[in-house]
């Protein structure tokens, strides 16, 4: 029998869901979560049930979202309030199980070992259902919010159950059942299956997480890579090489979209300067130093170029990380088109001292106040966007791919 069981809770529709629980008026119309909305980077971060429907989708412009929707109303995202709302949340989990992963505000898995006095597999899974739907009660009824859960042995199975049956469903998906519930969805329907790997499946003729699970390991990875083959033992329900627990930093940075385009190698200096200084900071926070740093251009015709580049010895220091860029940025970005936005991101961290020939503290060659006074006096105060903090969980297979 299962030696243990996951549940898998996703908060149905979660951000737009408590600004409906705080604010009930907001279930009458149709609306978007965005960022501030003079701001060009405005983008739907979530809608409610009413702006699905009519069409508006997360990731496009606020402004693009109002022509698919005329009627679209705006909220303001409000990351206090659902942090706060998660944190409740997770205290209804702890009530059930001491092995809870999170993942994302809105999403966690709780898992639960099989214990001497289960008789049989069928009521080991009737009872991990029943904890499920207490949960899923306990949030509705308490915190005002919905939830699904999926409940199997593993963890990836477990993710695609809460996400077959919405909203406020249970799914089981065991042994029995699996290939019936699981193989017939999309290879898409699988965790880490992006959009460069759809279209790599697809193209190799697989179709379904059926077609994964059946294929042959080695073609997997002569495919994919090593994750070819992680994607195989997935689709099979095996989730040994799957650590959703882990917290190692895979990545971090920072992008600026600012109100205006920038138009000039000086406010491109003031601001990868400023991006440098927020992202190494960020790094030290976690005690890591970065061995490759890329860069993310995009120019006012939506082009967008990524480049980047790896060094032997690992750092954290602000001057080396902008030098780093802003040697890219000169190398790579021909000012056909002003700039739009920009972007810095550290990767290959090392938590580990290392002896090095560069200095501690390398100096920059260029006069940054002076670039940062002007840059302030025409933008004001830029808004720096978190655009990586990506765990290994995620970062190793790609979520962001």
């Amino acid at each position: 029998m299962a030696s243990r069981i996951v549940l898998h809770v996703d908060n149905d529709n979660y951000f737009a869901s408590v600004e409906e629980k705080f604010d009930p008026q907001l279930k009458k119309i149709p609306f978007a979560i965005c960022g501030d909305p003079e701001m060009r980077h405005s983008v739907v971060m979530a809608k409610n049930t009413l702006a699905k429907k009519a069409g508006v989708i997360t990731g496009i412009s606020y402004r693009q979202a109002k022509q698919i929707c005329p009627e679209l109303g705006y909220v303001n995202a409000d990351m206090e309030k659902y942090l706060e709302q998660t944190k409740l949340t997770r205290e209804v989990f702890r009530k059930y199980s001491d092995d809870i992963i999170p993942y994302g505000l809105d999403e966690a898995w709780l898992s639960f070992d099989a214990t001497s006095d289960s008789t049989s597999e069928s009521t080991f899974y009737k009872e991990a259902v029943q904890i499920a739907d207490l949960i899923r009660i306990e949030i509705k009824y308490s915190l005002g919010l919905s939830a699904s859960v999926g409940v199997s042995d593993n963890y990836i199975f477990s993710k695609i159950g809460s996400d077959l049956k919405k909203p406020n469903s249970v799914t089981l998906i065991t042994r029995e059942n699996y290939k019936d519930l699981v193989w017939t969805l999309p290879a898409s329907d699988l965790l880490f299956v992006g959009e460069k790997r759809k279209r790599l499946l697809l193209n190799a003729g697989i179709f379904t997480i059926g077609d994964i699970a059946e294929a042959d390991p080695e073609f997997m990875e002569k495919l994919l890579g090593k994750v070819g083959h992680d994607l195989w033992r997935f689709a099979n329900g095996d989730d040994r090489n799957f650590r959703p627990n882990s917290d190692r930093v895979g990545s971090i940075g920072n992008t600026i979209t600012p109100p205006a385009d920038l138009r000039s190698n000086d406010e491109v200096i003031a601001t990868l300067y400023l991006l440098a200084t927020t992202v190494c900071a960020r790094l030290k926070k976690h005690g890591l130093k970065a061995g490759c740093i890329s860069i993310g251009m995009r120019d006012n015709s939506f082009n967008k170029v990524i480049r980047q580049r790896s060094f032997k010895n690992t750092s954290s220091n602000v001057n080396f990380i902008f030098n780093q860029a802003y040697a890219l940025f000169m190398r790579h970005y021909t000012w056909e088109r002003p700039l739009r936005s920009i972007g810095i991101i550290t990767s290959s961290l090392d938590s580990t001292e290392q002896l090095s020939l560069i200095p501690d503290e390398c100096e920059t060659d260029v006069d940054i106040d002076s670039r940062l006074k002007k840059l302030t006096a025409r933008f004001g105060i830029l808004k720096v966007e978190n655009s990586a903090a990506i765990y290994s969980g995620i970062m190793q297979y790609g979520r962001f791919h």
